[in-house]
């Protein structure tokens, strides 16, 4: 049925709900400025486009489709309503009834409810930023649906206070009288039959959507009783209701938390087939079974249940305390670890043997970047990620891996003497896992007697740090022996030189160091910068440089000084990653 905004929330008593197996509040800075491009470009006609809703009576709509756009609206008009509330208060003229927008859109005057209300777990800071408007309200923005909310309303308002009343008054009547279509349905089966196929405007259907109509159109199509179906289909919408929560909860995208599920469960581990179709494959395996009907409907309940706990693992994950989980994140490549994490929390493997699998993960993941991926090792995870079935599998997966690490030539890129020859080598230098190695070292010289480096984390740490080369890249001056460097060019015995010997990037020669230190610095005469060093920080991998000097009454820094304090470093790194400690 085609109507209008006005006559879509003007009809009686009318109110709008989001269900909470619906998609909280996701629309960003592109499609708020694309929504305000729109009413620019408007002469006076608008389509607002198509809105799906499951009613039971005539005056509560459920909005199965189009809840974005509806919950921008909302956040228009009420924006809308409190810029020209101040110009009336200035003595400014308004044509338009605010009053009657308050009680068409915000809330109903005679029945004093809310007419719109967002999903549940975001409702009551909707009412108090929205509906009432206050300042300074005491509801948490916790959520990135509630951030979003609130950045709409920011957008809206910053650009509200450039235009004239005239052209607010004007956007106010074109939204009002935008064109809608509207389609209602009785129940939930009609409901996600319809949903199906629809879209939401303004942003990209995800995978996850996607999935998600496709099992509710499954479940309509498997041929039961209206009522088993209606049953099923409010099965999912339970299940998708806690991955809705979820998804606000954390910062991995949705999508990527779909991926990895997908690897964790398909079979297939890290070659698994796209996931959309490689769920429509499984489902197609279903037909011509005995039982087709029970398994398919049994198999996806079963999947959107694992994946509802897959979001709750990456929750868990991502706000850890734990000192090795801590350690995991901070090397920034989780895609090797989420698939074996999600197995370990879906069979209720105990909290020591995650914790173990936590440590053996960070270990391969550190692994694995010092080598800056010249060599493929998803092959060789996905030979203990697809076998590893239950709880009871963890320990001899866990076993397995280091035992292949060891002994394996399939792991040989990996194991001890791979890793040694890396650390010696200083091939890594800005792969981005020379901050981490660093930062690990400097957490083992605090557990070695020396002050503890500072109560903050990596992530932290490494916003305001950056790595300082001790015999710089550039010597003052382009004499570096002058400046109090060794040579770095030796056209007798090149390997003695900085730079002629490979020796300028090597882990001996580079350090943490605040980003203003290190620019203050810059490429100053050695004596200069151990004045700095250790000064005005607590780093203490700075405060020792001066040890690794051999004349400390006329320091030089030069290529046995990088060495001396090379071999420290991967021999603490060799320690820090020893397989032993994960036994």
């Amino acid at each position: 049925m085609e109507s209008t905004i006005s006559q879509l929330f003007g009809t009686g008593s009318r109110k709008f709900e989001i269900p909470s197996y619906q998609r909280a509040y996701s629309w960003e800075d592109k499609q708020i400025n694309q929504f305000l491009e729109d009413l620019k470009n408007a002469e006076n006609q608008y389509y607002l486009g198509h809105f799906l809703f499951e009613s039971n009576d005539d005056s509560t709509l459920y909005v199965i489709d189009g809840q974005q756009r509806l919950t921008t609206c909302v956040i228009f008009f009420s924006v809308l309503r409190r810029v020209l509330e101040e110009r009336k208060k200035s003595s400014e003229e308004i044509r338009v009834d605010l009053d009657a927008l308050a009680s068409r859109y915000l809330v109903d005057k005679i029945e004093d409810t809310q007419k719109f209300k967002t999903v549940r777990s975001d409702n009551n800071f909707f009412v108090e930023e929205i509906i009432e408007g206050r300042e300074g309200h005491s509801q948490e923005v916790d959520t990135t649906s509630k951030e979003r909310i609130r950045n709409a309303k920011k957008v809206f308002s910053k650009q509200f206070a450039t235009l004239s009343t005239e052209l607010l008054e004007r956007w106010c009547q074109i939204i009002e009288d935008a064109t809608v279509t509207e389609f209602i349905v009785k129940d939930k089966v009609q409901a996600a039959q319809v949903f199906a196929f629809q879209n939401d405007r303004g942003k990209k259907l995800s995978k996850l959507e996607i999935i998600k109509a496709y099992f509710m159109l499954q479940i309509y199509l498997s041929s039961g009783s209206k009522e088993k179906i209606s049953d099923n289909i409010t099965y999912l919408e339970d299940e998708f209701s806690k991955i809705y929560k979820q998804i606000v909860r954390i910062n991995l995208d949705e999508d990527e938390v779909l991926n990895h599920y997908w690897r964790a469960v398909s079979g297939q581990g890290f070659y698994s087939a796209e996931v959309i179709e490689g769920i429509k494959n499984k489902i197609k395996t279903k037909s011509g079974q005995q039982g087709e009907l029970n398994s398919r409907t049994k198999w996806i309940k079963g999947f959107v249940s694992g994946l509802a706990q897959a979001f709750q693992t990456v929750e868990k994950v991502e706000k850890s305390n734990d000192v090795h989980t801590r350690h995991l994140r901070d090397l920034n490549n989780m895609a090797l670890s989420y698939p074996f994490l999600i197995k370990a929390y879906k069979y209720g493997v105990s909290e020591s043997s995650i914790d173990r699998l936590v440590r053996l993960l960070e270990n391969i993941t550190f692994r694995s970047l010092i080598r800056g991926g010249r060599a493929e090792i998803e092959s060789r995870l996905n030979h203990y990620l697809v076998p590893f079935k239950s709880a009871e599998d963890i320990d001899t997966t866990i076993s397995s891996t280091i035992n292949s690490i060891r002994q394996s030539n399939w792991w040989w890129y990996w194991n001890d003497n791979s890793l040694k020859n890396q650390l010696y080598s200083g091939d890594f230098y800005q792969n981005r896992v020379d901050n981490y190695l660093l930062w690990r070292y400097e957490l083992q010289l605090a557990d070695k007697n020396h002050p503890v480096p500072h109560n903050v984390s990596f992530k932290d740490l490494i916003r305001n740090e950056s790595i300082e080369h001790i015999a710089p890249q550039t010597p003052t001056n382009g004499d570096p022996v002058a400046n109090g460097y060794g040579p770095y060019k030796v056209e007798a015995e090149p390997k003695d030189g900085i730079s002629s010997g490979s020796w300028l990037n090597s882990i001996g020669n580079l350090m943490l160091i605040a980003q203003s230190q290190n620019s203050s610095l810059g490429n100053k005469a050695f004596s200069k910068k151990l004045e700095v060093y250790g000064k005005d920080n607590l780093l203490n991998q700075q405060k020792e440089i001066i040890e690794f000097v051999a004349d400390k009454s006329n320091p030089v820094w030069d290529k046995t000084a990088i060495e001396r304090r090379r071999d420290k470093i991967v021999k603490a790194a060799l320690e820090i990653w020893s397989l032993d400690r994960l036994n």
